[in-house]
């Protein structure tokens, strides 16, 4: 397979670097960007704003997940409809330049608004930026090539890796065949 660059969007990129968040003033590590590393994050703290991404990542008990708040379930909410939607054109390989691009930009958006409105403790907090990195990857992917395995596969597995993770009553998993 080709390796090729992926360019991803300004202020995507932005957002997902800056990782400062959902708890304004706590200074955070960088999220990991690889699907090896999809549930690990790094512990927020300060003595740790530049440690690597594959520093040890906060780890739940069997059963347990995150506590969320009404910013987060709002954006994760509107992300998963939207995948929801496009999924079906995926699926049967007619999904749109357009409709990827959309998509994308409901990623972006919906990122923006957790940054700008989120507020969870430090652990939920990392462990949150890894998949917001993931998202925002997959959106980059899909405007890409909407119909690359890294797009559109990659965006269902975030979303799945959030609501198996995350306590947002509601949410269901994705299928993606």
């Amino acid at each position: 397979m080709k390796m090729r660059s992926l360019h991803v969007p300004a202020t995507a990129l932005a957002l997902a670097l800056a990782v400062t968040a959902c708890t304004a003033g706590n200074d955070h590590a960088p999220a990991a960007d690889t699907a090896a590393e999809a549930s690990t994050a790094a512990p927020a703290s300060s003595s740790h704003a530049h440690a690597a991404a594959s520093a040890p990542a906060p780890v739940l008990a069997e059963g347990q997940r995150w506590q969320t708040d009404e910013p987060l379930r709002t954006a994760m909410g509107r992300i998963h409809a939207e995948v929801l939607k496009n999924l079906p054109a995926f699926h049967d390989a007619r999904l749109q330049a357009a409709d990827a691009a959309a998509l994308a930009d409901v990623i972006d958006s919906n990122v923006q608004y957790m940054f700008a409105h989120c507020k969870l403790a430090p652990e939920p907090d990392a462990a949150l930026h890894v998949l917001i990195t993931r998202m925002l990857t997959a959106g980059a992917h899909l405007r890409e090539n909407p119909a690359s395995a890294e797009g559109m596969p990659e965006l269902v597995a975030a979303i799945n890796t959030y609501q198996a993770t995350f306590d947002h009553e509601g949410m269901q998993p994705l299928t993606h065949d």
